[in-house]
């Protein structure tokens, strides 16, 4: 039996026009009158989550920044969180003035740009639910040490190949960590061995349900570890192959409403 049903975000439950569809909100309104816990896993911060988890009246914290927090969004504390080492921090500062690439940092509630730099317009775009800020000197005004970094690119092709060499680059630094392409145009920098079943395994643990009774559901690469933790991993029939390769069974495409299809079957008794 499903106790906990997660849902990966972009590509999941919203698709490129970034709304709720109405079967979506029916089968996670009709999932949670039965008792089951629902969730978001996403590689999204709070505050733009929070938006989806309100419209959806959801009650669990929430799983952030790829599994790296936990957040309780309607008492807006964080539950559990794993930060950046300080010396990743200099050393893609470094590696992102040498390179020329287009660097952010993440704390819960602020994402941080530089002051002068070529983002992508579609980066700006995603950027409009966020809360966002431009710092003069990434290692000097920082506040606090972020949960994670993000590369930005103007050129969608390149995605795969800078994701390989900011690998190889903190492999000869001999520094880890462990890179996700999260977007067509993202490549993300999380604390060593960090995704999303890190955080879901968590807040499972958190409700006293086992893996067993645990569904999950997503269509990135960045889904893949979740999927396969899961006692059910679920990808949407659009997905990475990465994700297709780690699911149990694959759902119709997020314009198809997949995901709601997914919870439908699963926790209405015919799974």
């Amino acid at each position: 039996m499903i106790r906990l049903a997660a849902f990966d975000l972009d590509g999941t439950l919203v698709g490129p026009d970034l709304t709720l569809s109405p079967r979506v909100k029916a089968a996670v309104a009709r999932a949670q009158s039965q008792g089951v816990i629902v969730t978001i896993a996403t590689g999204r911060g709070p505050s733009p989550t929070d938006q989806y988890a309100a419209e959806l009246g959801l009650t669990a914290p929430l799983v952030c920044f790829q599994g790296g927090i936990v957040y309780d969004h309607r008492a807006r504390t964080i539950l559990h969180e794993t930060r950046l080492d300080p010396a990743v921090v200099s050393i893609i500062v470094r590696l992102a003035a040498e390179r020329g690439w287009n660097l952010q940092f993440e704390t819960p509630f602020m994402i941080y740009l530089p002051r002068e730099a070529n983002q992508p317009d579609e980066l700006m775009e995603l950027l409009k639910v966020s809360r966002w800020t431009r710092v003069n000197d990434f290692l000097a005004d920082l506040p606090e040490t972020p949960h994670k970094f993000i590369l930005s690119l103007h050129d969608r092709a390149e995605r795969d190949a800078l994701a390989a060499e900011l690998r190889a680059s903190f492999d000869s630094e001999l520094a880890a960590i462990t890179v996700v392409p999260s977007h067509p145009i993202l490549v993300e920098g999380l604390p060593r061995g960090m995704n999303k079943s890190i955080g879901l395994a968590w807040l499972a643990h958190h409700f006293g349900i086992r893996r067993e009774e645990v569904l999950a559901v997503g269509d990135n690469d960045n889904d893949a570890e979740m999927l396969k933790w899961a006692g059910v991993g679920v990808a949407m029939g659009q997905g990475s192959p990465a994700a297709l390769a780690a699911a149990d069974w694959i759902a119709p495409s997020v314009a198809d409403d997949g995901a709601a299809i997914a919870l439908e079957k699963y926790t209405d008794g015919d799974g």
